[in-house]
């Protein structure tokens, strides 16, 4: 019996919200290597149909980031890396590898009392590093 062109999507896409990217995000998936994050520390990735950023911080953490900067959206994967995080190159926001935004430099300057950033993350996912390999869990 032949597969229909329904059931065929349904079994093939992975993205978020489908039947097979909802499975395939309950377990471990390798996405990179210690060795290329040492070289390059910041790194465009695609996973499960989603476009993501990889970093490892100067401290040497690493975190699996949105692609994009909220503020501006502007492409993370030309974020500067820093001891705590990955900075967003055009406007200096500072996210934590579990997304949360930790600095925003010029806000914090005009109106330091709104704490604007503390309402302010991106998606993000847990990473591990295990055998030099870096590992994602979506």
């Amino acid at each position: 019996m032949a597969t229909t062109q329904e059931q065929n999507e349904r079994l093939t896409q992975v993205g978020p919200g489908t039947l097979v990217g909802e499975l395939l995000r309950r377990y471990w998936h390798p996405i990179g290597t210690t060795l290329e994050l040492e070289s390059e520390p910041v790194q465009r990735v695609r996973l499960l149909g989603e476009d993501l950023t990889l970093f490892r911080t100067e401290g040497g953490e690493y975190g699996l980031v949105d692609e994009v900067c909220p503020h501006r959206c502007m492409a993370m994967e030309f974020g500067i890396p820093q001891e705590n995080g990955l900075r967003c190159a055009y406007h200096g926001w500072l996210f934590s590898p579990s997304g949360q935004c930790l600095e925003q430099p010029f806000e914090e300057t005009v109106n330091r009392e709104a704490r604007f950033k503390d309402r302010v993350r991106i998606k993000a996912y847990p990473v591990q590093e295990l055998s030099g390999l870096i590992f994602a869990y979506m």
